[in-house]
């Protein structure tokens, strides 16, 4: 049991520097958190880390937010233990684990969304479910363009990035994914259209508003509207409910699928299942992963309207 934090060397110890310099020569250098967290993880337990060198620190980090319970929670532990000996790869199979899931996840959603949402298993990460909800939202609509919104963070797969409102991430990739178009995201402190912090969300959404209206607005009507109701990495930035409320009312009026990325916000992180919960509204797809996996277990699911299903 790892119980308190306690440093015995110093940092890196021998054997982290020793792993770290092995690292550095033989894998690729999109290596992102050795480059400032000097330690060779040997086991974690909690919200602790132990190092190769005996030395146990706090884990603000949680995994990039994916261990919400922690490192080796004991249930989870269990059920893994439990499983892995049955079966570890099922392809798209019917398993009796995945019928569980599926009708427990189901159970937590709004009850105006049971019965009329279905799930998709897209793979390990977010970034693979943001780009199955792009895909499916394109395939239902037959439209082409989404539209995204300052700051946003949706993953690193080529899609992904494409809908990031972070142009640092893309600046050395050419020819992203066509098609996107970049709106402002209400945030009071650094008001971006430049009026009262007060009122950003309804002149944000009248931003919106117009332009997907305005024949001239040089916005085609989209496939979707993707967005995260709590910017993750734009600075944890939670969107006031007018602006959510707003958008989904816009949506519905031109029928624009609405995704909600709940990715960093879901899984009871806000103080709901999801997010998008607190404002009163239901979304078109929803967008999960990370803490979905309980004790970091790779999935990612989209829910979404069976209207879509396509």
């Amino acid at each position: 049991m790892l119980t308190e934090p306690c440093v015995r060397t110093p940092l890196p110890g021998p054997i982290s520097a020793e792993l770290l310099a092995r690292q550095e020569e033989r894998e690729s250098s999109v290596r992102t958190y050795p480059r400032r967290l000097c330690v060779a993880i040997r086991r974690g337990y909690g919200c602790f880390v132990e190092d190769e060198d005996g030395n146990v620190f706090i884990d603000c980090l949680n995994g990039a937010g994916v261990l919400a319970l922690g490192h080796s929670h004991p249930e989870v532990t269990e059920a893994l233990q439990r499983q892995l000996p049955l079966l570890t790869h099922g392809l798209d199979f019917p398993t009796a684990a995945k019928d569980e899931f599926v009708s427990l996840q189901l159970s937590m959603l709004p009850p105006e969304m049971q019965g009329r949402t279905k799930i998709q298993f897209c793979g390990p990460s977010g970034a693979d479910a943001v780009d199955a909800a792009l895909k499916l939202c394109k395939t239902a609509t037959g439209r082409g363009d989404i539209v995204s919104f300052q700051g946003a963070f949706h993953g690193s797969s080529h899609a992904a990035m494409s809908v990031g409102g972070t142009t640092a991430h893309r600046e050395r990739i050419a020819n992203m994914t066509p098609g996107v178009h970049f709106f402002p995201y209400p945030y009071p402190l650094r008001d971006p259209l430049g009026g009262d912090p007060q009122t950003v969300g309804v002149r944000c959404l009248e931003y919106l508003e117009r332009s997907l209206r305005d024949p001239l607005g040089g916005v085609p009507l989209p496939a979707a509207i993707l967005l995260e109701v709590v910017q993750g990495e734009g600075g944890v930035i939670p969107a006031p409910t007018d602006f959510i409320q707003g958008v989904r009312r816009l949506t519905r009026e031109l029928e624009i699928p609405m995704i909600v990325d709940e990715v960093q916000s879901g899984c009871g992180r806000t103080g709901t299942w999801f997010a998008f919960e607190q404002h009163g509204i239901v979304p078109d797809v929803i967008v999960a992963s990370k803490a979905l996996g309980g004790g970091g277990m790779p999935i990612a699911v989209i829910m979404h309207d069976e209207r879509l299903d396509a």
